[in-house]
């Protein structure tokens, strides 16, 4: 490798809002779907390394579909950069667009610059994509963004997401969610030759220094944000695969977070305008239930790293990437916001069957003064017209007798029932 060389990844994940059947069946349709709706993307297949993974673990686990998708060399100033794009589909419906960068010419540009207009040329194109699906809103737009900018076309991936979303549905492959994370989550991660001195005295900052995790043999310091490798072909690869995958669970977990969020939103509405039914309530209670139990059967294994792997190496590395990456925190607050919502909604529905009840009870009162004026309603027929008999028959006194002892009844039992 040129020891000027920088490579600078950077995996952009998002929700495809699709359900899929956990099965190599489906990975083979969507792989076949993809080659007829992009013919020249290149398939890329991705070998698991034989003495690393359980294979028991393997045997749970569906492969991922990754594609090149495009490559372009651009200009930031005088510096030719080489960005080359990578699409890769996860079983548990997220998608990843997978940007690297190559900057040959290091020691002749302002690194820091470059990936700040690499970042503008995503950021303004994700904006175009949130505006698009109706979700770029409140604070957001307060977000300063460059005021006129050129974008090149391989950083339209909004309009790829778009289309395969399309072709799935289309083709109906995958059931649609209730609710779609619209949102993107990102890293950045540099890549070059220890011996490039320039490069490391701008990465290795003392804030970077004092906070990054160092691991195989000072080859990789990882930090939340940023992330440094010292070129070594084998251990990038492994590196790489280990980080996006653990990303991805990171990813999977904020989309959970954010459907939570988005129902107790809607319970909320709801309840304030009083469009709640018991029934209904009892039906979602049940549908959050079962998406807990696939979000938690799933959560269990992000991060017991026994389960995966037979090799020191890998593990070691998974530790490091899963504790900078905050992965525990996450699925920490993915079990909070499930009991929240859990509990939120048990709260409601007490609230509903209470509204309920206090209705039912005003139905029977009404029932019951309804019967006794029908009764009431005897005293006219029972005296056959004659107003004179009012005084002498005993039945109008019966009746009255009767309505007031229905009255009192119910009242009675319903204010017993109410304290």
């Amino acid at each position: 490798m040129n020891k000027n060389k920088v490579v600078i990844h950077n995996p952009l994940f998002y929700d495809l809002g699709l359900k899929f059947e956990e099965s190599v069946t489906t990975i083979e349709s969507i792989t076949q779907i993809l080659r007829e709706t992009f013919p020249t993307w290149q398939e890329q297949e991705y070998k698991h390394e034989f003495l690393a993974y359980n294979f028991s673990y393997l045997s749970l686990h569906i492969p991922h579909i990754s594609f090149i998708a495009n490559k372009e060399t651009i200009k930031i100033g005088q510096i030719d950069i080489t960005v080359n794009l990578m699409v890769t589909i996860r079983i548990n419906g997220t998608i990843c667009f997978e940007y690297q960068y190559s900057i040959e010419q290091s020691h002749q540009c302002n690194l820091l610059e470059i990936v700040d207009e690499l970042q503008a040329y995503t950021n303004v194109t994700y904006k175009s994509y949130l505006k698009r699906k109706a979700a770029y809103s409140n604070s957001m737009t307060k977000i300063k963004y460059p005021e006129q900018i050129t974008v090149p076309p391989i950083f339209n991936h909004g309009v790829i997401l778009d289309l395969i979303k399309d072709v799935l549905k289309s083709k109906k492959i995958g059931l649609k969610n209730s609710y779609i994370y619209p949102y993107q989550h990102g890293r950045i991660l540099y890549s070059f030759d220890e011996s490039n001195e320039e490069v490391k005295s701008i990465l290795f900052t003392k804030d970077f220094t004092d906070n990054a995790s160092e691991i195989s043999d000072g080859g990789i310091f990882v930090d939340t944000w940023k992330t440094v490798i010292f070129t070594n072909r084998d251990k990038n690869e492994v590196f790489l695969e280990l980080y996006y995958e653990n990303l991805a669970n990171f990813f999977q977990c904020q989309t959970w977070i954010f459907h939570c969020e988005h129902l107790l939103k809607e319970i909320d509405e709801k309840k304030i305008k009083k469009e709640h039914t018991y029934a209904e309530l009892n039906k979602q209670a049940e549908e959050i239930e079962s998406l807990y139990f696939s979000c938690n059967r799933k959560m269990i294994n992000f991060t017991n790293l026994s389960i995966a792997f037979k090799n020191d190496y890998y593990t070691e590395l998974s530790k490091v990437i899963i504790d900078a990456i905050k992965l525990e925190a996450h699925i920490h607050q993915t079990h909070k916001h499930f009991s929240a919502i859990k509990e939120h909604i048990n709260i409601v529905k007490l609230h509903t069957d209470t509204r309920k009840e206090k209705n039912t009870r005003f139905l029977k009162i009404f029932m019951a003064l309804n019967l006794s004026a029908g009764i009431a309603s005897l005293i006219p027929t029972s005296l056959d017209g004659d107003v004179s008999k009012f005084g002498t028959s005993i039945i109008p006194t019966l009746v009255w007798l009767t309505f007031g002892f229905i009255a009192f009844v119910v009242f009675y039992l319903e204010s017993k029932n109410k304290s």
